[in-house]
């Protein structure tokens, strides 16, 4: 490992309107190293990384590359001189095949000057092997999954061969199985001396991957450490400011009676002959690898995408859920994995989203109650500890963790009895992760029950009663108890 520094940061400093996003920050990033980037949403890591790659222009400080002093004026500058980014918010072409994406803009050509597809097509198939990813590369992106979007983004990074690669939450839509093809290769390029400066606030997955550490917080730099000499809680610590407290405490809690029971419920070829069951008062998972079903069986819940065979009861009476508005009528409420484009409306106010499901009951003549409006989304803004200067607010303005809860406080305000939650902390910082755990704790103390599926292993037993596992469209097995861990969840995540 080389001994100087491919990037040197000193003193950055950067502000906008009423915000300093960056005060003084000082860093290192060496070639062969994996670089951890930690801190809460609104921390400066995102800035920081824009600015090392040219998307922002600091206003204080100097940037080093390479040993020498530079200034990228824009992303194409920073790109040319070897620094790729994978970016958190998905920016891959929809309408466009996996290759074309993955060399848009660096196409190969034949001698005559066209287009040479079929070295496109085999280059990126070369790249999806590596990555284990069961995709073609004459795949359509748009009628891809979000997981499968997120790792073609991946493979456009590794495809450029950068010096630099810049990686912010890659793992926050994929499962195990495709994080352990990332990480190796990630490896790889730590074995090519290319520097990796890795976002995430999978803490687990850090200790796994990363040789170094350094937190950020209120735009200010904290600490550098070496991951070995360094615990999980120490970064939280750091992370927040504060201790916090560990996953749910389940052990005590009463169930009643089954909220939920699916009975072979079928949609061909997405999933078939599922069955599950969710009591009052609990919170149970659904596990698996990408393409189990698992998205595909809240949707159906939901009436997003109805099943098309099976038996669906609902406190014990059978219903057959036509489409979201029955669901919603029917006491189900969604927070669907992909928050930005199907759970929430980014251009409209904090107090129009909160209020959104239930705005039908509190209208008359076609005019909406007002103070009903203002006066609720201001109560669920309090009970819920929403960041936000007021329910006026526009909701894109927001951090994804405040989004979250805005969302989940429109189905508590709405009377939801069964909350299903598809990644409900993707892409969130640790602090509002446990925010959002506690909101799940209080709605099933109240009486509600959820059904949640995630990727993130760790969270799934930390906050679960009982955990579903499906593999290939087919439910493997439900684990309780002392079953209950990582090693029987991936045994059944894989059986085919």
């Amino acid at each position: 490992m080389r001994t100087e520094p491919i990037i040197q940061l000193q003193q950055i400093s950067k502000q906008f309107p009423g915000v300093k996003a960056l005060t003084d920050v000082s860093l290192k990033f060496y070639p062969g190293e994996v670089h951890v980037l930690l801190g809460e949403n609104g921390a400066g890591k995102s800035t920081l990384i824009k600015i090392i790659s040219g998307v922002y222009q600091r206003d204080g400080g100097e940037m080093y590359y390479q040993g020498k002093l530079c200034n990228f004026e824009h992303a194409k500058q920073a790109l040319a001189q070897g620094i790729s980014v994978i970016h958190q918010e998905l920016s891959v072409m929809p309408d466009l095949t996996v290759a074309e994406n993955v060399f848009l803009g660096r196409e190969p050509k034949k001698k005559s000057g066209f287009l040479d597809q079929a070295k496109m097509r085999r280059d990126t198939q070369a790249i999806l092997d590596l990555l284990e990813l069961k995709i073609h590369p004459a795949d359509v992106v748009k009628h891809l999954s979000a997981a499968q979007k997120q790792m073609v983004e991946i493979a456009v990074a590794v495809s450029k061969n950068a010096k630099v690669v810049i990686m912010d939450e890659p793992t926050s839509s994929i499962s195990e199985h495709e994080v352990g093809a990332l990480f190796k290769i990630i490896r790889k390029m730590k074995s090519e001396n290319v520097a990796i400066i890795y976002i995430s606030h999978r803490l687990k997955e850090l200790f796994e991957i990363g040789d170094k550490v350094s937190v950020l917080r209120d735009g200010c730099y904290i600490k550098t450490a070496f991951m070995r000499d360094i615990t999980e809680r120490d970064l939280i610590t750091l992370m927040v400011g504060r201790e916090v407290s560990a996953y749910l405490d389940r052990a005590d809690k009463k169930l009643g009676e089954p909220v939920l029971e699916l009975n072979c419920v079928s949609r061909v070829p997405d999933f078939d002959k599922v069955t599950v069951i969710v009591n009052r008062s609990e919170i149970v998972g659904v596990a698996g690898l990408i393409g189990a079903g698992r998205t595909e069986v809240l949707r159906g819940i939901f009436g997003a995408e109805p099943f098309t065979s099976g038996k669906m009861r609902l406190f014990g009476k059978e219903v057959r859920i036509k489409n979201p508005q029955h669901a919603i009528q029917n006491g189900i409420g969604l927070v669907p994995e992909d928050r930005r484009s199907q759970g929430i409306m980014l251009q409209k106010s904090v107090r129009d989203n909160i209020t959104l499901p239930s705005i039908k009951a509190h209208t008359r003549f076609g005019f909406v109650d007002k103070r009903w409006e203002d006066e609720s989304s201001k109560e669920y803004i309090t009970r819920l500890t929403i960041k936000t200067p007021g329910n006026w607010s526009i909701t894109k303005n927001l951090s994804g963790g405040n989004q979250q809860k805005i969302i989940i406080a429109k189905w508590m305000l709405a009377k939801t009895k069964l909350l299903l939650l598809d990644e409900p902390t993707r892409g969130i910082d640790v602090g509002a992760k446990f925010e959002i755990y506690s909101l799940m704790e209080q709605f099933t103390k109240a009486g509600g029950s959820i059904l949640v599926v995630s990727s993130e292993l760790p969270e799934l037993l930390g906050v679960c009663d009982r955990i579903y596992v499906m593999s290939e469209g087919k439910v493997t097995g439900c684990l309780t108890n002392e079953d209950l861990t990582e090693e029987a969840i991936m045994h059944l995540a894989s059986v085919n």
